[in-house]
C-alpha cells in the first residue's frame, strides 16, 4: 500500500460523496436540470427546498464534477453523466440511485446489526410505494445491460420455448430474452405488489401475451397453476443472496420441480471465490445483505454448485457476465 493514510482518508469519507449524490437524485435535481441550465433560485423554487442549502449542495456537486456551470450563476448536469442521471432514459440509473438513498438508514445501523446479528429495524416493514418502485425499477436500471450480456453468453436460452423468470421483478430479463428470440415465451413470477410494475414494462414494449406475470410468494405458493405445463428454462437472477442456505435450497428444489427433464436452469448472482474476499464487490455486498436480511449473504461458486448437485442437476458450468456478476448453468437429468 503506497499511502496508508490516504487510503484510510478516502475510505472513511466515502459516505460524504455518496450521500451528496444520492440526496440530489432523491430531491429531483437531475430531473429538473434535464430541462436545461437553472440557477439556484430557480431550482429551489422548482424543488421546494431551501435556497441556501441547495446552493451549497450544487457547489459541492460542481466541485465533484457531477455538475457544470455554463454561467457563474447557473448549473447543469455534466454532459457525459446526463444519460445516467436524467430519469427515464435508456441508460438511466435514477431508480437504482434512489434505491441506494433508501438503503442509507439501514447501513447507518450496521454497528447494532453486528452487535445483535439481526437486520436493520426497517427491513420487516412493507416498503412505501416510492421505495418499492425505486427498488424494482432500480433492478431494471442494472439489468438492462447485464441481461443482454447473459443472452450473448447463453445462446442455449434461445432454444427454450417457455421460460420462468423467478423473482423477475420488473421483467427486464424476460423482456430482453423474448426480444432476442421470437419463439420464446416467458412468465415473470414475483410478489403481488411487484407484478403490476412488470406488467407496465411488458405493455410498454409490446410483448403482452408473450411475456405474462404470475403473482405469488415462491417460498409458500405454487409456481405452477394446476394443469400448467412445466418450463424448459428457468432464470433466477440476484435472488439467492437475499436468502439463507436453507431457504435457497428450498427455493432451488421448488424450481427444479417445475423444470422439464433436460431443462436449463440459470443462476445469476454476485458469486465469491472460496476465500469470500474476492471479488471485493461481492464481499461488500454481503454486508448489504447483513443489514437487510435475516440470513442472506454472497454465495461462493463452490457452495452454490454443491446445492445444485445435491438436487441432482448435471452439466454445471460457470460463466462471467457484466461487471460483478457470474452465471451457473445446470440441467435437470432426463
Amino acid at each position: 500500500m503506497n499511502d496508508a493514510r490516504q487510503f484510510l482518508d478516502q475510505m472513511s469519507a466515502g459516505y460524504q460523496s455518496a450521500i451528496t449524490l444520492l440526496t440530489a437524485n432523491h430531491l429531483g435535481l437531475f430531473a429538473a436540470l434535464d430541462n436545461g441550465p437553472r440557477t439556484a433560485t430557480q431550482l429551489a423554487s422548482e424543488l421546494s427546498v431551501d435556497q441556501r442549502a441547495l446552493e451549497i449542495l450544487l457547489l459541492a456537486l460542481t466541485a465533484a464534477g457531477v455538475l457544470e456551470q455554463p454561467t457563474p450563476a447557473s448549473f447543469t448536469t455534466t454532459e457525459d453523466l446526463v444519460p445516467y442521471l436524467a430519469p427515464g432514459g435508456e441508460h438511466s440509473l435514477h431508480s437504482i440511485l434512489d434505491h441506494h438513498y433508501h438503503l442509507l438508514e439501514r447501513w447507518g445501523q450496521l454497528a447494532d446489526v453486528v452487535r445483535t446479528g439481526k437486520p436493520a429495524t426497517d427491513t420487516g416493514s412493507p416498503r412505501n410505494d416510492r421505495a418499492l418502485r425505486s427498488f424494482i425499477c432500480g433492478m431494471k436500471d442494472i439489468s438492462r445491460r447485464s441481461s443482454e450480456e447473459v443472452a450473448d453468453a447463453l445462446p442455449e436460452l434461445g432454444r427454450c420455448h417457455r421460460l420462468l423468470d423467478l423473482g423477475g421483478g420488473p421483467g427486464t430479463a424476460a423482456i430482453t430474452f423474448c426480444r432476442r428470440w421470437p419463439s420464446l415465451t416467458a412468465v415473470v413470477y414475483d410478489l403481488p405488489e411487484v407484478t403490476p410494475i412488470a406488467q407496465e414494462e411488458i405493455n410498454a414494449v409490446g410483448l403482452t401475451g408473450r411475456v405474462v406475470t404470475m403473482a405469488g410468494d415462491f417460498h409458500t405458493d405454487p409456481i405452477l397453476e394446476c394443469g400448467d405445463a412445466p418450463f424448459d428454462g428457468i432464470y433466477i437472477s440476484n435472488i439467492i443472496h437475499s436468502h439463507s442456505p436453507r431457504e435457497t435450497s428450498g427455493l432451488l428444489a421448488k424450481a427444479v420441480g417445475v423444470l422439464d427433464p433436460g431443462g436449463l436452469l440459470v443462476l445469476k448472482d454476485f458469486f465469491l471465490a472460496d476465500s469470500r474476499t474476492a471479488p471485493a464487490f461481492g464481499s461488500l455486498f454481503a454486508v448489504n445483505m447483513l443489514v437487510g436480511t435475516s440470513g442472506g449473504k454472497s454465495y461462493t461458486w463452490t457452495e452454490t454448485e454443491a446445492l445444485l448437485a445435491d438436487l441432482g442437476l448435471i452439466d454445471l458450468q460457470r460463466h462471467t457476465v457484466a461487471v460483478n456478476s457470474g452465471l451457473i448453468t445446470a440441467r435437470k437429468s432426463s
